[in-house]
């Protein structure tokens, strides 16, 4: 239906496109253009005015904010609001205005994060301003662009500031497996390996382990009193921008180890374990852990 409406207002354009515009025809593009011009310097008293008291206002799917709305307050409330938050850099830009009749095709070009998609607008002009209003934006570019889009949650800073964190690359994932592996294997050539020169690794404890040489070590000491098996239970790969603009590459992941204990008896620890990953290998592991019940 929508490409059927597309083809329908494109032979309007092409139509009007060929008739000499007459004063009637300019007098409605300026009336559309209006609307767009106050839009543009963010000035929603100026805007309202260019806008019928019952303006009907038509938003496609694919939007948070789809649906019809009526006059200019509710469609400052509900469909520009959402776009500030979705979009703070939003900016449309009118390239070209066909009238036929009271109508108003309006090619234009949508700019978000940077990023530039070409849209249609449908506007009907009624006594000098808008009785009706209907886009034909790409949803999928626009929402793929939106503050947030690809969230998977929020990661807070000390100064009370967040950003949103979004789902990480899955190749990540499979290497933590195989970093847990090469230590069932006892592997350490393997781990060191897989570890950056400057790996850091902090212990339940609050221990410190720095380099891959002390992370041997520790291993090593661990395995002789309790030798440990650890079972990956959970993988979350996450990116996510830090303090100063740098996308950073993170593991969240759940872990079972079961030791045996100086009784000789069985015990098992759950761990959860943030992991900052840099060029494809751990740079840093933060290790939280509680005993599970038997």
């Amino acid at each position: 239906m929508i490409i059927r409406t597309l083809l329908i207002a494109m032979g309007a354009m092409l139509l009007s496109a060929c008739q000499p515009q007459s004063s009637e025809d300019a007098a409605t593009i300026a009336a559309a253009k209006a609307g767009y011009d106050a839009f543009a310097t963010g000035d929603m008293e100026a805007w309202a005015k260019t806008q019928a008291a019952d303006a009907k206002w038509t938003m496609p799917k694919g939007f948070p904010y789809a649906g019809t709305y009526y006059g200019p307050e509710q469609v400052i409330d509900e469909v520009f609001a959402p776009i500030g938050a979705l979009w703070p850099d939003f900016k449309v830009e009118p390239v070209a205005f066909h009238a036929s009749g009271n109508v108003v095709f309006v090619e234009t070009k949508m700019t978000t994060g940077g990023q530039t998609s070409d849209s249609i607008h449908k506007v009907v002009i009624t006594d000098g301003v808008y009785t009706e209003f209907q886009v034909y934006d790409d949803a999928g570019f626009m929402m793929a662009h939106a503050e947030g889009a690809g969230s998977i949650g929020t990661q807070f800073f000390g100064d009370g500031s967040a950003k949103p964190l979004r789902a990480g690359d899955t190749a990540s994932v499979q290497m933590w497996v195989d970093y847990i592996q090469a230590h069932n294997d006892r592997d350490f050539e393997k781990i060191a390996a897989m570890n950056t020169d400057n790996f850091k690794g902090v212990a339940p404890t609050g221990e410190v382990v720095r380099g891959s040489e002390a992370h041997r070590a520790f291993l090593e000491n661990w395995i002789a009193a309790e030798d440990p098996q650890w079972q990956v239970w959970w993988v979350i790969a996450n990116d996510g921008e830090n303090a100063e603009g740098e996308t950073e590459q993170w593991l969240a992941t759940g872990n079972i180890v079961t030791a045996t204990g100086p009784d000789g008896a069985e015990k098992k620890t759950y761990e959860t374990i943030d992991i900052l990953i840099e060029d494809g290998k751990i740079r840093l592991l933060n290790v939280a852990a509680q005993a599970m019940p038997q």
